[in-house]
């Protein structure tokens, strides 16, 4: 087993070996020249042709013994959608808000705090986007902030008349600006100098 981390500033070459989804064996894709070696379960991003995609790292290992010190890197591509559904799983699996309840009564006056409650969930999915959408994604960082989203999205729930806004803002997929735009259009982003 290799040691996993940072080699001062030298470069160490990291031979690695991807297995395409839907095949079970692996192929040298490419030689990488890294810094650091990553940790298994690490998402990275291999070349392949003219393409790159995100590979979760399966193990790290020495290269065959003549090799001068490589390293071996097998990763396991993932589907363009594995940081999504990740991000829903775990969002799930450790819920803590109210059932799905369309049920609710609605009140007849919004309360004097609707648009900040709006306006908090439309930033916390901004920013679970933007953990996922990262180099390296945080999946920890995507869950919290779709977890406030959510929050907040219950309590506006009971105010909003749009029904796909209702179950979008308690759902756990974050919306993009351009959802936020089409569902609510009066809550759009104010500039910084206002």
């Amino acid at each position: 087993m290799v040691s996993v981390g940072t080699f001062e500033t030298t470069f160490k070459t990291c031979v690695i070996k991807l297995r395409r989804i839907g095949n079970a064996e692996s192929e040298t894709i490419e030689t990488q020249h890294r810094v650091s070696v990553p940790t298994i379960g690490e998402v990275i991003e291999v070349s392949v042709g003219e393409a790159t995609v995100r590979a979760r790292v399966t193990r790290v290992g020495a290269a065959a013994a003549d090799a001068d010190g490589e390293i071996t890197i097998d990763v396991d591509e993932l589907s363009s959608g594995y940081l999504w559904e990740a991000l829903v799983a775990m969002a799930k699996s450790d819920d803590s808000g109210p059932p799905n309840a369309p049920a609710l009564l609605r009140a007849k006056k919004p309360h004097s705090a609707l648009e900040a409650t709006l306006r908090l969930a439309r930033q916390c999915h901004a920013l679970a986007r933007q953990a996922l959408e990262r180099p390296k994604p945080d999946l920890s960082a995507a869950r919290r902030y779709v977890k406030l989203a959510r929050r907040a999205g219950w309590l506006a729930f009971p105010y909003l008349e749009n029904e796909e806004l209702r179950r979008r803002i308690i759902g756990y997929n974050p919306m993009s600006e351009e959802e936020w735009e089409k569902l609510w259009p009066r809550f759009a982003p104010k500039p910084m100098n206002e």
